[in-house]
């Protein structure tokens, strides 16, 4: 660990990109803040999202990154989206060591109960403060997919669907994501004999 973060913050945007990379806390107002582990429905719902992103993204171009990669908000605050993606052209340049440098195109959070707030209102805010186009949100409980776009620097719901509607966002032509597949259990190899 970086050793700025043994010591009382506050915490700058060199410190929190100093963090190993299996350290998941994020930098709130100048504090290293633990984020919740994630739930095994978390973990589920991000790679089949990947999938069809990573999927779209090679016939259409631009780059997905995991949740390992920070963004910058401000000098004082950085954030690790569940997903984030750089149309082509807009590519995250000089990322390394989990740093992603620009502003992505689309942000894409996973809330469970406990992250609820921080996903839908603070993380909200951030990102359109740094002018991300497109936030979805994902609530697995609630079986829900939230399409967000900016607009004269706010977001506003473009698209909320639900149980196993087929999402086809306007602005990735030729996109389709069944969310029947993101709410599906994790496929499992079967039992040893």
């Amino acid at each position: 660990m970086h050793e700025a973060t043994s010591q009382p913050g506050p915490y700058t945007w060199e410190d929190f990109i100093a963090l190993d990379e299996d350290d998941l806390r994020e930098l709130i107002d100048g504090e290293l803040v633990e984020v919740e582990v994630p739930t095994e429905e978390h973990e589920a719902v991000v790679p089949m999202l990947s999938y069809f992103l990573v999927g779209w993204s090679l016939q259409h171009g631009g780059e997905v990154l995991g949740s390992g990669y920070k963004v910058r908000i401000s000098e004082k605050r950085g954030v690790m989206p569940d997903l984030q993606y750089y149309r082509a052209g807009n590519e995250p340049h000089g990322h390394r060591h989990g740093l992603a440098q620009g502003r992505p195109d689309l942000v894409v959070e996973i809330v469970s109960p406990s992250s609820v707030r921080y996903d839908r209102v603070t993380k909200m805010l951030w990102y359109a403060s740094i002018g991300t186009p497109e936030y979805w949100i994902v609530d697995p409980a609630a079986r829900k997919l939230e399409r967000l776009v900016l607009e004269g620097g706010h977001y506003a719901i473009a698209e909320a669907l639900e149980g196993d509607a087929v999402f086809r966002p306007a602005s990735f032509e030729e996109l389709e994501i069944p969310l029947a597949r993101l709410w599906a259990p994790p496929l499992r190899a079967p039992a040893g004999d």
